[in-house]
């Protein structure tokens, strides 16, 4: 996806996305962000301005007193480009105890799935160690593994129980 895809996500998926990107745009710290391909680098002030110049000349985007909304059309747009992969969001939005460890090492051809699934464990709660090493809460909802299984992705990922301490 291109910058101006994940932009549009942003401004979908999150009722703060241009804040959330300018955050990124100055350095968020990586653990802290969606994962989103092309997000990984900082972005300049020069090309985050170009972006959102040209979404909004396409009608992708408006600003509305002063805060940016993805339009009708740059939905459309995004549902034309994006797989429907299924949402699952922590059951629980208290904080729990990190006591999992998930590692995966899924194939460069099932890359969107790859992607989602990060994003899903940010959702879950989940920190990131390295970008296929996450710690985070158990038990996981019983649709996410069935999702999993259904997406053909389950055999690529181990579970582990640990708690946080005994990470070094």
């Amino acid at each position: 996806m291109s910058f101006s895809d994940d932009f549009l996500t942003i401004l979908t998926s999150y009722s703060g996305g241009y804040r959330k990107m300018r955050a990124l745009m100055r350095g968020m710290p990586s653990h802290k962000r969606r994962v989103l391909p092309s997000l990984d680098a900082k972005v300049s002030e020069n090309v985050f301005r170009v972006t959102l110049s040209r979404l909004k000349q396409k009608g992708l985007v408006e600003n509305q007193n002063r805060i940016w909304k993805i339009t009708q059309r740059g939905r459309d747009y995004l549902s034309r480009k994006q797989p429907r992969l299924p949402v699952h969001a922590s059951p629980v939005l208290e904080k729990r105890h990190k006591n999992m460890i998930i590692a995966f090492d899924i194939p460069e051809r099932e890359k969107k799935k790859r992607n989602w699934l990060r994003g899903e464990l940010i959702n879950l709660g989940f920190e990131m160690l390295q970008k296929s090493f996450w710690l985070g809460p158990s038990p996981l909802p019983k649709e996410f593994i069935h999702t999993l299984r259904d997406f053909r992705i389950l055999p690529y990922i181990k579970f582990f129980k640990a708690q946080e301490t005994e990470i070094v």
